[in-house]
């Protein structure tokens, strides 16, 4: 099977933002499907926030238990305009570019998975014309695609999808509330991590390579560093807990509009990490705090648990699927006072961080990428011969 992946933007050695979806078609290729992706990349970004350009077409070997398997990926250059009202360009030109390369492919997938809402827009049309059945990851912090385009391409999005796989229940509540698509046709499949990166190792080990003190509480934070995710909070409470002991670990960013930085004494490290870095870093926590204001199922928290972290988070309908009281603390995200009170109930119940550390790992059994893309696969399997022929 030939799956074209249509992605709104794809990770490179340079940029490790959107790993997750790296992590997922890799995992594709080890469970034998030949896997193309297509994204594209700014020109205008990269000049702005000055990012190495990729090649427009490059090819990554991926580990099988068969040997090596290679993967395309497809970068075509193009332009964006920025939000607001030139937002609705900015999809016109990546939609008009992806359909172009589309065509260009010497093979014709067999199906195309596309990751959240508005990448599924920008090749929908390719789609359709070659009768591929589509299918759309929604995992979307908020779905927004009305801003970028009309009620016709709603409506076509939701005619032509074959299966929506959400990454939480409020994912799929959002999909049907935007008119995307129906319950019928939706699976909730929370993200999941590659266990042979990210596992629990020990946290006396992780420390000493790292050259961190054994006696300190150390709390981890991984996500941009913005408002919304919440690394200001995070370290305007531990500047509350006023704790000598309290030491604090920052993997991230600046990125958005609502840039915000950490300020807390006790920083052992801030800054960016490759993705198979972070998890020593993981591992050498006592907690890990994300304070999110919105998400569609958070990969910095499902990462943070499969190392073996309780963790502390919102009080949201994002987090429902795989937290709950037995291995987190669930808080008003913008609340800084209910965030230290976490930290410091962690501090001072070690009894209780090992109480969650093994509720996290108990969840963390069901939440491996081996698992979420074979179901997956079957998923989109059957909705494909269920409903028989193309779009």
């Amino acid at each position: 099977m030939h799956i074209l992946i249509s992605a709104k933007s794809y990770p490179s050695k340079k940029n490790q933002l959107t790993a997750f979806v790296a992590v997922l078609a890799e995992e594709m290729v080890r469970q034998g499907v030949e896997v193309t992706i297509l994204t594209t990349q700014s020109l205008t970004t990269c000049w702005r926030h000055k990012m190495p350009l990729c090649w427009p077409k490059s090819k990554v070997m991926v580990n099988t238990h068969e040997g090596a398997h290679e993967m395309t990926i497809l970068r075509p250059f193009t332009i964006t305009l920025g939000q607001g009202r030139f937002g609705k360009l900015s999809q016109l030109i990546d939609r008009f570019t992806k359909d172009m390369v589309a065509r260009m492919l010497k093979c014709k997938p067999d199906l195309i998975y596309s990751h959240f809402w508005i990448a599924a827009d920008q090749i929908i049309d390719y789609a359709i014309r070659n009768d591929i059945p589509t299918f759309v990851a929604s995992g979307e912090d908020e779905i927004d695609i009305e801003n970028y385009i009309g009620p016709q391409r709603i409506a076509r999005l939701r005619k032509h999808t074959r299966g929506v796989i959400c990454v939480s229940t409020k994912n799929r509540t959002e999909s049907i509330m935007h008119q995307l698509t129906d319950d019928s046709k939706c699976i909730v499949l929370p993200n999941a991590v590659n266990e042979k990166l990210f596992y629990h190792a020990g946290k006396k080990e992780a420390r000493k390579a790292l050259g961190y003190s054994q006696d300190d509480f150390i709390v981890a934070y991984c996500g941009r560093f913005n408002k919304r995710k919440g690394c200001r909070r995070v370290s305007e409470a531990i500047t509350l807990l006023n704790n000598p002991s309290i030491k604090s670990i920052f993997i991230g960013v600046p990125a958005g509009a609502d840039v915000e930085e950490p300020l807390c004494e006790g920083i052992l490290f801030k800054g960016a990490l490759p993705h198979e870095d972070i998890p020593i870093y993981l591992n050498a926590a006592d907690v890990f705090v994300l304070p999110t204001l919105a998400e569609g199922c958070s990969n910095a928290i499902v990462e943070a648990m499969a190392c073996g972290l309780p963790v502390i988070s919102s009080d949201l309908p994002f987090n429902t699927d795989i937290l709950d009281d037995k291995n987190a603390i669930l808080v008003d995200p913008m609340d800084v006072k209910q965030i230290a009170e976490g930290i410091n109930e962690l501090l001072i119940k070690p009894e209780l961080r090992q109480q969650m550390s093994i509720a996290t790992l108990a969840t963390m059994k069901e939440l491996t990428i081996e698992k979420r893309v074979r179901a997956i696969l079957q998923f989109i399997t059957s909705r494909s011969k269920k409903l028989g022929g193309g779009n």
